[in-house]
């Protein structure tokens, strides 16, 4: 996807093993089951700021912004223009305060995100800074961060090795709003422009985003004009977040109308699995086969299935991120690079439901 570029979407917008066996990402593998009532949870992550203005910078950032307007896309395999999501959220990473992670997705894909990011804020001679990181890792290893927002104490492992800095906007305030813009311009090779500056407007419901690049004359050649810039709304979030308990969270992006699974139905998924280190353990898709299994299963599926996998509609999408007590706990699962006390990161789709037969009726007892 070739996009204009600022804050995720661009610089500031636009900041596997082998298949194993069928089912081995949730095979029980000889666990108790029982064992999992006595496990004691982590108390939640609660962010922590530098201080109370950067604070409220974050909450003015933190929620699901939309563009106003759909946005074109220019590649070669263009399936038309769509508004754009970002998911900007609050995550802990590793030596890097104030962070949040932002999610970019087409509107009609939220569950396949397209680009990820990170933003920090600090204090530079008693301004503020929001800096913005690209990351490090390949596409494939940034699959296992698809709504993990969502679950911040379990987010999984990044640190500031992980990220490559890109560029600041230095922020000023003014009552329950801000603008800011590049201190200094930034080196850049697009579209003929050897360096460029961006710019924001950030209000409790709306945020305007721009960038502008100049030519070695320092000739504008690109975002001249507020035709180039980019409104969000900030909106209520599409994805349905579900708090199973445990820790057990499920992100549903899509749940299409129909007759949902019941105890003892057959569910023909497709799915992939990932570790908090990105590393994809097992994927159905990559055998290009669905996987059918009956719901619930104890002692054959782990819990997090049992239970992160019921009240689904053929159609439905959903992220599962499951702690490590509901999936293999201490014993791990060796055979597939699970190691002890893993949380495992799911995306799953009904392809099809198989609804359990109903019981054939008696026969009537004569007289």
């Amino acid at each position: 996807m070739n996009l204009p570029k600022f804050l995720s979407v661009g610089v500031l917008a636009g900041a596997l093993i082998a298949p194993v066996s069928p089912s081995l990402a949730f095979q029980h593998e000889g666990h108790d089951h029982d064992d999992h009532e006595h496990h004691h949870h982590a108390e939640p992550w609660v962010a922590k700021w530098t201080d109370a203005e950067i604070e409220r910078v974050a909450g003015l950032l933190s929620g699901t912004w939309r563009t106003v307007e759909a946005i074109p896309e220019h590649d070669t395999e263009s399936r038309g223009a769509s508004k754009i999501v970002m998911q900007i959220w609050p995550v802990p990473i590793e030596d890097v305060p104030n962070a949040l992670v932002v999610e970019t997705s087409r509107e009609d894909e939220m569950d396949a995100p397209y680009r990820y990011a990170v933003f920090s804020m600090y204090r530079y001679k008693n301004a503020i800074r929001l800096r913005t990181y690209e990351l490090r890792w390949n596409e494939a290893r940034q699959k296992v961060l698809g709504g993990a927002w969502a679950s911040p104490g379990e987010f999984p492992s990044m640190s500031r090795a992980d990220l490559i800095a890109t560029l600041d906007v230095q922020l000023t305030g003014s009552g329950n709003a801000y603008s800011g813009q590049t201190p200094y311009p930034y080196p850049t090779g697009a579209h003929g422009a050897v360096e460029m500056t961006s710019s924001i407007q950030l209000s409790p419901t709306r945020m305007v985003t721009g960038d502008r690049g100049m030519d070695a004359d320092g000739n504008v050649v690109w975002g001249a004009d507020k035709s180039s810039e980019w409104t969000w709304d900030k909106i209520e979030n599409p994805a349905k977040i579900i708090d199973f308990g445990g820790g057990l969270i499920a992100v549903e992006y899509y749940r299409p109308a129909g007759q949902s699974n019941t105890p003892g139905d057959t569910l023909h998924m497709h799915y992939s699995g990932w570790t908090r280190d990105g590393n994809q353990f097992d994927s159905s898709r990559t055998r290009d086969r669905t996987f059918a299994v009956e719901i619930p299963s104890p002692g054959r599926l782990i819990d997090g299935w049992n239970t992160g996998l019921t009240d689904m509609t053929v159609g439905t999408k959903r992220r599962l991120i499951i702690p490590g007590h509901l999936a293999y706990g201490e014993q791990g699962m060796p055979r597939a690079n699970i190691p002890p006390n893993a949380t495992l990161y799911f995306e799953v789709e009904l392809m099809h439901l198989q609804k359990l037969a109903a019981p054939a009726a008696e026969p009537a007892q004569e007289d």
